[in-house]
């Protein structure tokens, strides 16, 4: 792979690149040899990564100049993320600390050059005219971002660079901010309906906050807004992976706050969320906001048995942040109920979800394990009940 990577540097280093570079024989000579490194980055093996790396090391520069020259040339921009994506995936298991933190400088510098050129080429109201050939580039682009964010956010690398001293070593939580700043401006609801890009992008959200929590945490409130807003709209997916992948991220939110208020810090308290209450919008808490919605899809929409467990680890740590409203719901609903067994078996239900196998105020896994078991059995007894006509939703 020598010469390849040795013929993109030179291309790359031309005193004329500027005045020859959008020619269409420079544009599809660059095309392919980025593609033939992409090719070598993705056969990535343990005997063949550390000259793979050095290869990859070797034109990190020149990319940055090629994304620059071609800001504007939709099918060369998209062949460099393709190869940085594939390039982070094939080496995130086997990189030291040092060449983790080559690679994050690397990575940084990339999406400040594709952000300074490219933030904001596709805007929400274009998403539905994506079937034109410049906007469907952009939709490209978009979701190999997403890809590229999802390898940073891989725990082998957050856990390499974490455990390094290295004197200069980027911030990876820096890295992903710079591309949340870049992609969560582009992600509409419209967007959402698109189904690989939508799994790229959940699986991203899922990723970020399991890691990188209080990153998200605080993002500006507009920011904050769009990746809440998705997540809502995520749940309600018929992908039932999307929906997983939303409770994942909702899981780890919530936990997040939980652990940061029972710390005695702030946690989510400065974030909130616009709702639909019975005397028109209502500001809330994010617990609260997810807490309703969650109760929402488990008690009275189609919800799927399968993802019983997921759900159980994202309700756990909402019920524990809001108590009282958890309360105040279960009284609301039980009040509306006028067949006295019903309401009798539906209280007795309510009361053993928090109260059953021992369960205490913790997050760790044994107790987990005993919420999944408590409402895998509330849910069984509220299912029955559920397709009573009696019973009214609050």
């Amino acid at each position: 792979m020598g010469p390849v990577a040795g013929c993109l540097v030179e291309n790359a280093s031309r005193s004329d690149l500027k005045s020859v570079a959008h020619q269409p024989d420079v544009i599809y000579m660059v095309c392919c040899l980025l593609e033939r490194l992409r090719g070598a980055a993705r056969a990535t093996q343990p005997r063949t990564q550390k000259v793979l790396f050095e290869m990859g090391h070797t034109v990190m520069n020149s990319l940055l100049t090629l994304l620059e020259v071609y800001k504007n040339q939709s099918e060369v921009v998209y062949m460099i993320l393709k190869f940085v994506v594939d390039f982070i995936d094939g080496q995130a298991v086997f990189l030291d600390g040092k060449e983790t933190s080559v690679l994050m400088s690397f990575c940084l510098h990339l999406l400040q050059i594709y952000s300074s050129h490219n933030i904001g080429k596709v805007m929400l109201s274009l998403s539905s005219t994506l079937r034109s050939e410049s906007q469907s580039e952009k939709y490209k682009d978009l979701r190999a971002l997403l890809r590229l964010l999802t390898n940073i956010c891989s725990k082998d690398l957050v856990g390499f660079l974490s455990d390094s001293n290295i004197e200069g070593s980027p911030d990876i939580a820096e890295v992903i901010y710079v591309g949340l700043d870049i992609v969560t401006p582009l992600i509409s609801l419209d967007l959402l309906k698109y189904p690989k890009l939508s799994r790229d992008y959940f699986v991203l959200m899922s990723h970020l906050l399991e890691v990188y929590p209080e990153k998200v945490a605080h993002l500006n409130r507009d920011a904050f807004g769009r990746i809440t807003g998705s997540l809502e709209f995520g749940l309600r997916n018929q992908d039932g992976d999307v929906v997983e992948r939303c409770l994942t991220a909702v899981n780890a939110l919530a936990s997040y706050h939980f652990k940061e208020r029972f710390g005695g810090r702030g946690g989510l308290g400065s974030q909130v969320m616009e709702s639909e209450g019975s005397n028109g919008k209502l500001q809330e808490s994010i617990s609260s906001h997810f807490l309703r919605l969650l109760l929402q899809l488990l008690l009275f929409e189609d919800f799927r048995m399968e993802l019983a467990g997921s759900a159980a680890d994202a309700l756990l740590p909402l019920l524990f942040c809001e108590q009282e409203l958890y309360q105040r719901l279960v009284h609301e609903l039980l009040e509306k109920e006028q067949n006295p067994t019903i309401k009798s078996r539906l209280a007795l239900a309510f009361h053993n979800l928090t109260s059953s196998n021992n369960l205490s105020s913790t997050l760790d896994r044994p107790n987990r394990q005993k919420f999944r078991k408590n409402l895998r059995v509330f849910l069984e007894v509220f299912s029955p009940l559920w397709q009573s006509p009696c019973v009214a939703e609050p």
